[in-house]
């Protein structure tokens, strides 16, 4: 309570005295020498003498429960607790008391302590007081408890602005956005009009229905209802046309806005590479001013949704070098994922060293991320190491491990850890079963592949997807029973889609199987006549069978239809860069040398 009352002393000196209370209590002090500094100005302040800060009244107390509640000062006690010894000497709360107790302490107080507050309020009269009843609406909506809030909304006498939005929030939030709309329709009909706030959460609202048409008409109202829209509200339409779908809409919306600052400039992006329209987040990226880590995040996290890894890797390298920005969780995560896209591990294995110096994984939130890339990556061993050293191994870190695992046809040490995966109590999800599965395919383990699918439902609660069959179809196509996979494929609940067709007609080139080839390749072309990949595997297939004809006909078709098998992509990374090579190209600015050397590669062989 001391530096609480030595806060109240520096509140009464001129203009110059608050500049040093500023300076010396802006950050709490942390040791014995500043104290004593603080305790001497007093002295020399003659304030020792002074009753008011040592005799607390309400507005003591008050200013106290203010700086207790504040979450920075979470080691100075409980604010109901010093709430409660302020009604023990006597003090009567006021509105603000509540207000500081409720609206500055949401993440000190559980629900039953507002229960208690909500009470206490009530008791001494300011059950009636907006402010206070909008607060209290806001204390509910943190625990989901909205219909709770309502009720406090419908006792209420008098319905300001303050209660109308405090409500409606809590709707949205909540999920119940249709519910927050109707509200917003009967606060307009009682002649409640909104501001930017209450605007911008219906806005958020219809981005949470989806409703086009609703999204518009609130924007036809906010046009016409002659309310000056600030940023907060052109952010929440952008992002509302975008959840639409309509990046027109977007687009246009985004050039009518005058004043743009960085959270409209992120939205914009973030809704421009939802859209995978990459070209052009990427020109509106060069174009902001100031790019904080939000800017660089969605920009990079865009390019690796897209596939466009090596392009986000040297944004980062950009970002980490040169944009003064610190990458932060979200920038590791975005990066992580693409070295394990491009293997590029020497990439990872920096990215995991910058993460342990800047130590950003505290939490463990990385720690999935770093198995699966150096999973992709083929450094299983690395992979394991990490997850050894995770302290509480949950169903995401398993299956990171166990998805590696199989990626590399680890299939015994896959399985082995399945096992112990179970004996640690982690039940298994739908994308844990596709790794169990590929590691069976892999690894040729047909009877315990079978055996762990057609279980899906009775041991482990889950129905077989689409990506189940298409391992069960892989593992039954390696070991040659074709016919089983084809008969598995006709009886699925699912329809089949190119991939598991695909996994089958794979397989009946590697067993040369031509008559079921041409079957599973006619099924094929019915779902994609365009395919060309369908006809050069039929060709392939004839020509290894010396079928001739069957071999110039589809040769003739793909020339007719002007079809072109999509070039083949490599990769590889040398000193950290990753270098990709496509047949027939010759853009790689090394590309002279890259030839010179195979020429003596090959002059080598020939000797």
């Amino acid at each position: 309570m001391f530096m609480g009352y030595l806060e109240l002393c520096f509140c009464f000196g001129d203009e110059k005295k608050t500049k040093r209370k500023k300076t010396l209590l802006g950050n709490p002090s942390k040791d014995a020498r500043t104290l004593r500094q603080i305790h001497a100005h007093v002295f020399t302040l003659v304030l020792l003498n002074h009753n008011h800060p040592f005799s607390p009244n309400l507005f003591a107390w008050n200013t106290l429960i203010n700086k207790v509640s504040d979450d920075q000062f979470t080691n100075m006690g409980s604010p109901l607790l010093l709430y409660k010894q302020m009604l023990c000497s006597g003090v009567r709360p006021s509105g603000h008391t509540f207000m500081n107790l409720i609206r500055n302490s949401k993440n000190r107080i559980g629900f039953r302590e507002g229960e208690e507050i909500h009470a206490s309020l009530v008791k001494f009269g300011y059950g009636c007081s907006q402010f206070v009843a909008s607060a209290l609406i806001g204390h509910y909506n943190s625990f989901g408890c909205v219909e709770i809030g309502r009720k406090v909304f419908d006792e209420m006498p008098q319905r300001g602005l303050v209660l109308w939005t405090a409500l409606i929030c809590g709707y949205v939030s909540a999920r119940c956005a249709e519910e927050g709309l109707r509200l917003f329709v009967k606060m307009r009909e009682v002649g409640v009009m909104p501001d930017n706030v209450a605007l911008a959460i219906v806005v958020s609202g219809c981005s949470q229905l989806g409703g086009f048409d609703t999204g518009r008409l609130v924007h036809g109202f906010i046009c016409k209802s002659g309310v000056q829209i600030d940023d907060f509200v052109s952010n929440e339409l952008i992002g509302m046309y975008g959840e639409c779908g309509s990046l027109d809409d977007v687009y246009r919306l985004f050039h009518e806005t005058s004043s743009r600052n960085v959270v409209v400039w992120n939205n914009m992006i973030h809704q421009c590479t939802n859209h995978e329209e990459l070209d052009l987040a990427s020109e509106l990226f060069k174009k902001v001013e100031f790019r904080d880590v939000v800017t660089w995040n969605t920009m990079i996290g865009g390019l690796v949704r897209v596939g466009r890894c090596k392009e986000a890797l040297e944004l980062f390298h950009e970002m980490e070098g040169y944009s003064g920005e610190e990458p932060n969780r979200l920038t590791m995560l975005s990066t992580l994922s693409a070295c394990a896209s491009l293997g590029a591990l020497d990439v990872g294995t920096w990215l995991h060293a910058y993460i342990e110096k800047k130590s950003l994984n505290s939490d463990g939130s990385l720690d999935c991320s770093l198995i699966d890339m150096y999973s992709k990556c083929g450094c299983i061993g690395k992979a394991i190491q990490v997850f050894d050293k995770v302290p509480v191994r949950d169903v995401i870190a398993w299956t990171s491990l166990i998805c590696g695992l199989a990626m590399h046809g680890h299939g015994k040490e896959c399985i082995t850890q399945f096992c112990r995966m179970q004996e640690a109590g982690a039940k298994p999800d739908d994308v844990t079963m596709v790794g169990v599965l590929n590691a069976c395919a892999h690894a040729g383990l047909l009877e315990q592949g079978l055996q762990y699918f057609y279980s899906m439902e009775t041991a482990y609660n889950l129905t077989p997807k689409i990506e189940h069959y298409g391992c069960i179809i892989d593992l039954l196509g390696r070991m040659g029973r074709l016919r089983e996979a084809y008969n598995l494929i006709n009886e699925m609940p699912l329809a089949p889609n190119e991939i598991i067709w695909g996994t089958l007609l794979s397989a009946c080139r590697v067993h040369k199987n031509v008559e079921l080839g041409d079957l599973v390749a006619k099924r094929m072309l019915e779902l994609n006549p365009s395919d060309p990949w369908i006809r050069v595997v039929m060709s392939n297939m004839n020509a290894e069978a010396m079928n001739w004809d069957v071999v110039m006909k589809l040769r003739k078709e793909l020339k007719e239809e002007g079809m072109k098998k999509a070039p083949g992509c490599s990769s590889i990374e040398v000193n950290g860069m990753v270098h990709e090579f496509v047949i027939g190209d010759s853009s790689h600015p090394q590309h002279s040398e890259i030839h010179l050397m195979l020429e003596k590669f090959e002059a080598t062989l020939n000797l």
